[in-house]
């Protein structure tokens, strides 16, 4: 998978040195839904690790599987906030970078 951060993201995110997980879960009962989030997290012995620049990804196989296309592009937007984004669908957006946690 190629992870595309823009320099709007890029300038939102940079000023942290942990990397960033992409976490996307499965929620719902009967209309199964897969919900995303971006929290600071460490390494897991599963996650896969993209680097772009100075940031580090960490993506586990689940939500590769998840996301599904060999693209995925991390973009920010003022009035959204993050947005996930691959060539097929928007996949989330206002998102937040955060604790895990919080």
């Amino acid at each position: 998978m190629i992870v595309k951060v823009t320099k709007e993201a890029v300038e939102r995110m940079e000023s942290t040195d942990k990397p960033i997980r992409i976490n996307g879960e499965l929620v719902g009962g009967c209309g199964m839904n897969v919900e995303y989030a971006l929290w600071w997290d460490t390494q897991g012995p599963e996650d896969e690790v993209y680097q772009v620049d100075s940031l580090a990804f960490l993506i586990d196989r689940e939500t590769i599987a998840y996301i599904g296309s060999d693209m995925l592009t991390i973009d920010y937007r003022a009035q959204q906030g993050f947005r996930m984004v691959t060539p097929q669908q928007i996949l989330a957006y206002g998102l937040q970078l955060k604790e895990r946690w919080s």
